[in-house]
């Protein structure tokens, strides 16, 4: 349950206007427009900026949900976890394969670059920091172009859980039609 008020009628017009977006694209206003943006238009504008920067990165569209994904279930973030299924479903992620993440270690589904990734992220999620061995295996299967990418997801999915979960947001239940992989 949200911790604060929701703002259902913003007087920013950049607010009401990404509501219009919000409620065309989703079917709903999001979350954090009606109870985190309409209270910090500075927080609004450098969480836009985030995510405008991360479309320019190099690593494709799927390792980039991926990354993000894999991260928000990390940490318990219900919203970001259902934002970022969405976005898997969106990129066409193979479900299966989803459903295997906590598995990825001895599931066949993962390539040991994926294995690799995962390890580093869940690494750096729970202990902010990675052992040479797990940055060594990194290594192994990214540049460090990738890694740099890798790690600046990792902290700006860290950054939007740590927006969400505190103030009691909860999944926005944004689905394409499809089932909820974890149900």
């Amino acid at each position: 349950m949200p911790r604060l008020t929701a703002i259902d009628r913003p007087s920013s017009l950049l607010l009401r206007a990404l509501n219009w977006y919000s409620r065309r694209k989703f079917g709903k206003v999001l979350a954090p427009f009606r109870y985190i943006y309409p209270r910090s238009t500075p927080v609004m504008s450098v969480s836009l900026k985030m995510l405008s920067a991360e479309r320019k990165l190099k690593l494709p569209a799927v390792t980039r949900v991926l990354i993000r994904y894999y991260v928000s279930h990390l940490n318990h973030c219900a919203f970001c976890s259902n934002a970022q299924e969405y976005a898997a479903q969106e990129e066409n992620l193979e479900l299966a394969k989803l459903r295997d993440l906590f598995n990825f270690r001895q599931s066949l589904r993962f390539s040991a670059a994926e294995k690799a990734l995962l390890a580093y992220l869940e690494e750096v999620t729970l202990t902010k920091t990675a052992s040479d061995d797990v940055f060594a295996e990194l290594q192994r299967h990214y540049s460090e172009r990738d890694i740099v990418e890798i790690t600046w997801l990792n902290a700006s999915e860290n950054y939007f859980n740590l927006l969400a979960k505190p103030l009691g947001l909860t999944s926005d239940e944004l689905t394409l039609n499809q089932p909820n992989i974890f149900a």
